[in-house]
């Protein structure tokens, strides 16, 4: 009987760690982040784009560029990363990226 409370007890403490760790922020902050990181990009590309900035040249035949709306895919992960230096309004692709995260979700396109 006392290894059978000793191993509940265990049991349930063992819970209890892998609960508090479940809902200890450190844990989600990295996926948070990086989805914020993401929405804010998409944001700052469809701001650009809505603004007439990106060169239309730029935008033909773009599958992830759909009636004027970004439909985020493996082809633009890959134009993002192609385009991380270019200068847009004076900033990179990557300081927009970057002020837009900083003030996600209240980030508004300023153009």
């Amino acid at each position: 009987m006392s290894a059978l409370k000793i191993g509940s007890g265990l049991l349930l403490s063992m819970a209890f760690t892998l609960a508090a760790c479940a809902g200890d922020e450190r844990f989600r902050k990295p996926v948070n982040d990086e989805i914020q990181r993401d929405l804010a990009l998409v944001a700052v590309v469809q701001c650009l784009i809505d603004s007439g900035v990106i060169p239309e040249s730029e935008l033909s035949a773009r599958s992830w560029l759909v009636n004027g709306q970004i439909q985020p895919d493996a082809a633009f992960t890959t134009w993002v990363a192609s385009h991380k230096d270019t200068a847009y309004r004076g900033k990179s692709l990557s300081e927009w990226e970057d002020e837009a995260t900083a003030g996600w979700p209240g980030w508004r396109c300023p153009l």
